[in-house]
């Protein structure tokens, strides 16, 4: 049976990715209901390097474009000030990025999207073990299942099922160092095409958040909200010239 996937440095070294995000937000006090979407439309690149088993990983945003919506108001953020800053980390083969490095994020993008963690979550955990058409490995709040096989432009490409569910008790918030209680459930389902040759090549995720913060202390009445969105990231050509 051949290998599982793996991330590699010359899969990634030079890459560029597409991401567009779209969400609607929806956020209840006992006096309020304030209803929004959010758009994010983003291109990515990356140097790699192999290092000890794991990639050495360089990302920043070429080009970025934020925007948030309600009923009373309409904000696009400028990006100038993020775009070109380094995300530094390491990627292991099976995916799972530890941060060492993220750039200083402006107020007026921190705004409408927290992106200090844009680079996170870009990459999908691959299964550690060789899978066949139909069959699962799972890990600690993630399934993985191998789907049948595709091809794009005449090359053969994986397909995989990705579930995941997570629960949160606190949150600490955006510029602040104390962490506040909540209840938190996050559900994502998401597919992955993988090229043998290149690696990832496109990955979708519909995600969808629900949390209720309790009254006490600092908050005064009980919050709930609810995020549904949906991401995509699509490889793109790479540039002629490359660092």
């Amino acid at each position: 049976m051949p290998s599982p996937p793996a991330y590699l440095a010359t899969q990634l070294h030079c890459a560029r990715f597409a991401e567009t995000s779209r969400g609607e937000v929806e956020t209840q006090t006992a006096r309020r209901s304030v209803k929004g979407t959010t758009d994010r439309d983003g291109a990515w690149s990356f140097q790699a390097r192999d290092s000890a088993g794991v990639v050495v990983l360089e990302g920043w945003y070429e080009s970025l474009s934020l925007r948030r919506r309600t009923a009373e108001s309409e904000i696009s953020a400028d990006t100038d000030g993020l775009i070109g800053g380094r995300y530094r980390g390491l990627l292991r083969r099976s995916g799972g990025y530890a941060e060492v490095a993220v750039p200083f994020v402006p107020d007026e993008v921190a705004e409408v999207a927290d992106l200090s963690g844009a680079a996170r979550d870009l990459f999908p955990p691959l299964p550690p073990e060789s899978l066949r058409p139909g069959q699962s490995w799972r890990g600690p709040e993630v399934e993985l299942t191998r789907l049948p096989d595709t091809s794009v432009a005449g090359r053969p490409m994986l397909r995989f099922r990705l579930e995941a569910r997570s629960d949160a008790r606190e949150v600490v918030p955006r510029g602040d160092t104390v962490p506040i209680p909540v209840r938190q459930t996050t559900l994502e389902q998401g597919e992955i095409l993988w090229s043998p040759a290149s690696g990832l090549v496109r990955r979708t995720r519909d995600i969808t958040i629900e949390a209720t913060i309790p009254s006490g202390g600092r908050i005064r009445e009980p919050v709930r909200f609810r995020v549904v969105q949906r991401v995509e990231l699509t490889r793109l050509s790479q540039r002629t010239a490359c660092g």
